[in-house]
């Protein structure tokens, strides 16, 4: 939606006019207009990320992936910002520089990146986990948790999985291991990851 008012900013500027209605001013502001530009960026880059975390057969594995992902592209845009350097900010990059507070983004950024980091405390703990199930093939055995040991040296010294699936995603790894209930310490640590993301 902040997409559209930027794109009709000058329709929705003439109608509010028209009508004698608030709001008309702001928008023959430019440096109003950059801050809308500013937030349009940033939701634009929300929105990809909400995407990434909904559909089917999304693994907890791709979820954190993806979170992490976020939370470094958000201090490299604080950097840029920062520097005054908005590749990734296409409608900001569209301003004046002269309209552009770089305080106030950076500002902006700086915020959405702490508030991120705080929603997703929980999750920070439990990359070991994950790393267990995403890079079974290379997980030292000596690092995973005792009861999973001896399942985790089997499944590295099956040349069969690891011939079929050393570079398959999690997913499809899941598929072959979970139905068949040869490894269920494994299948338990799964199933506890899974719960405690979920939690989270």
């Amino acid at each position: 939606m902040l997409s559209r008012v930027c794109d009709l900013q000058q329709e929705i500027a003439t109608f509010l006019r028209q009508k004698n209605l608030p709001g008309g001013d702001h928008f023959s502001n430019p440096q109003w207009l950059a801050r809308l530009a500013l937030l349009t960026d940033i939701t634009t880059h929300l929105n990809d990320l909400n995407v990434k975390l909904q559909g089917k057969n999304i693994l907890v594995t791709d979820m954190y992936s993806h979170i992490t992902a976020f939370e470094v592209k958000l201090r490299l845009w604080e950097a840029q910002l920062a520097a005054g350097q908005f590749m990734h900010f296409p409608r900001i990059a569209a301003c004046a520089p002269d309209d552009v507070d770089l305080n106030t983004c950076v500002g902006v950024v700086t915020s959405l990146r702490e508030e991120f980091a705080s929603r997703f405390t929980g999750v920070w703990p439990l990359a070991p986990g994950f790393k267990l199930f995403t890079s079974l093939f290379d997980f030292p055995v000596d690092e995973a948790p005792a009861p999973l040991q001896m399942e985790l040296v089997e499944l590295q010294c099956n040349d069969e999985l690891k011939a079929k699936y050393r570079t398959a995603s999690p997913l499809s790894f899941r598929d072959l291991v979970l139905p068949s209930n040869k490894f269920p310490n494994y299948i338990e640590h799964v199933k506890r990851i899974v719960a405690m993301f979920g939690s989270t």
